[in-house]
């Protein structure tokens, strides 16, 4: 029963995790520039429906990813691996991945969250014509795209930390 209870959590891990990172990277790379070539009285509608759908969607899962680190953490035995800190690279590669993960959800819920909500109240207005609400959401704009390009440098890094540890 330990053998399937640690199976399901690791699977849970990082099964979110690959969807968490996953979905970020889908989101930069894929949806935004379609978004952004879409006629202007065609985005507003559907970023209305897919933003507050897919931030919520993506907090969820760095959420339950933490969660099942976490939880993965005790299940697998391996909670006394921390006091090794100074000499374990599993330790090691664990404490920065985890600390890494903590600051990418920090990320979505401290700017990408707000700047997303803020972005879509400016929408009807830019599109209206309104130049200082186009002004506001243009900078909103450009820094969603470098917390984008952070949340994958952050995630790339999550990844090989999580691949350290599991060969430590």
């Amino acid at each position: 029963m330990d053998e399937l209870l640690r199976g399901l959590v690791q699977f849970l891990h990082v099964f979110t995790g690959v969807l968490w990172i996953g979905g970020g990277l889908y989101t930069i790379f894929v949806q935004t520039p379609a978004l952004v070539a879409a006629p202007p009285q065609a985005r507003g509608p559907v970023m209305g429906q897919l933003v507050p759908r897919q931030v919520t969607y993506l907090l969820r899962l760095g959420e339950i990813t933490i969660l099942t680190g976490l939880l993965n953490f005790f299940v697998s035995g391996k909670a006394q691996l921390l006091g090794e800190i100074g000499t374990s690279r599993w330790a090691i590669a664990i404490v920065f991945g985890a600390t890494l993960a903590l600051v990418l959800l920090g990320l979505g819920h401290g700017i990408i969250k707000p700047s997303a909500t803020r972005l879509l109240a400016l929408g009807p207005k830019a599109a209206s014509g309104d130049a200082a609400a186009g002004a506001q959401a243009a900078a909103i704009m450009a820094r969603l795209k470098n917390v984008g390009y952070a949340q994958i440098a952050l995630g790339v890094l999550i990844v090989a930390a999580m691949v350290t540890a599991r060969f430590s």
